[in-house]
């Protein structure tokens, strides 16, 4: 997943504006534009994560607004049709009975995986090379309208950037795949799909902490909390970047943010822990472009009482220790 701190970076190296309608996350939209240059839609698998009852329609109206702008899909059903990337909208309002109740955990989204390198390491994972979200909520139940609203949103805005990036080509005819426009595209070995930090953890091959930077959001604890994943590091025997920013190397976020939920769920906050190694890898189907993402992560979604200082520590020390313990073995 990439994260606030890496939509930020990310934002701030391509350099480029955009004024948000639908209410579709303005850094991540804008900034993934050059990603889907010559990307053959013919080659990239669509799907739908959502309620199984509206998933056949929500794909429907997908394929439709993609046929409309004249890029249409490829057939996914196609069982022996290769393809190179996959393009996930999801729209999955998930109930809250215990901790909320009447109220549903919503996180739309429209996500685009495939193969990069790591430029670091030359190591090839699958990644997210294209995202937009208008973030996690904590809402009152969705209407059919509602979601067919955030799908517009979500696949228009991919459009856009597609058409931005692609001025004057277009996607051959399915069947028909050209080689000039996919110099890598033959290159069809599996990679672990886990984006979740379990892709066999490459992204920590040949990793050195004495370049890696580290960054803490965490409201008013966040000052203190980086000096104490220093600390961490260094009780470990391990030294990082004196904290001279490098535009080069690699960056450990962690991320222990609080959203108040004080008017939909009295006494609760939306947590997010994460923990995120940010680097720059290259697209493996069109090499030339490259971009900042999360090559491994730990990270979840919680319902909580807000977490007092004292318990973000630990929780900080725990997605630390972990970090730590498979950086030694690699």
């Amino acid at each position: 997943m990439v994260t606030v701190t890496s939509w930020l970076t990310l934002f701030l190296a391509i350099i480029l504006s955009f004024h948000p309608s639908n209410g579709i996350a303005a850094t991540a939209a804008s900034a993934y534009v050059h990603s889907t240059e010559r990307l053959d839609l013919n080659q990239v698998r669509f799907a739908v994560s959502a309620p199984p009852d509206i998933t056949a329609p929500l794909f429907e109206r997908a394929s439709s607004l993609f046929a409309k702008a004249g890029l249409p899909l490829a057939n996914s059903d196609s069982s022996r049709k290769p393809f190179i990337a996959t393009l996930t909208l999801t729209l999955d309002p998930r109930p809250l009975p215990d901790t909320c109740p009447g109220q549903v955990l919503y996180t739309p989204s429209l996500a685009l995986t495939e193969q990069v390198i790591i430029i670091r390491n030359s190591a090839v994972i699958n990644d997210v090379t294209w995202f937009a979200s208008t973030g996690t909520q904590v809402r009152e139940a969705l209407t059919p309208l509602d979601l067919e609203r955030d799908l517009d949103g979500l696949v228009q805005q991919f459009i856009n950037d597609y058409g931005a990036a692609n001025a004057g080509r277009r996607s051959s005819p399915p069947g028909n795949t050209s080689a000039t426009e996919h110099p890598d595209t033959a290159s069809d070995r599996p990679v672990p799909a886990d984006l979740n930090g379990r892709q066999i953890d490459l992204g920590l091959n040949a990793l050195h902490a004495e370049k890696l930077e580290i960054s803490v959001l965490a409201g008013q604890f966040t000052g203190l909390l980086k000096t104490r994943a220093r600390q961490q590091f260094s009780t470990a025997g391990l030294s990082l970047s004196p904290g001279q920013r490098n535009s080069d190397h690699p960056t450990l976020d962690i991320e222990l943010v609080q959203q108040s939920l004080e008017d939909r769920c009295p006494g609760k906050v939306l947590y997010e822990p994460g923990l995120y190694l940010v680097e720059r890898v290259q697209i493996r189907r069109n090499p030339h472009v490259s971009l900042w993402s999360d090559t491994w992560m730990r990270e979840t979604t919680q319902i909580v009482a807000p977490r007092s200082r004292e318990e973000l520590e630990s929780d900080q020390d725990a997605l630390l220790r972990q970090f730590i313990e498979l950086l030694k073995t690699h």
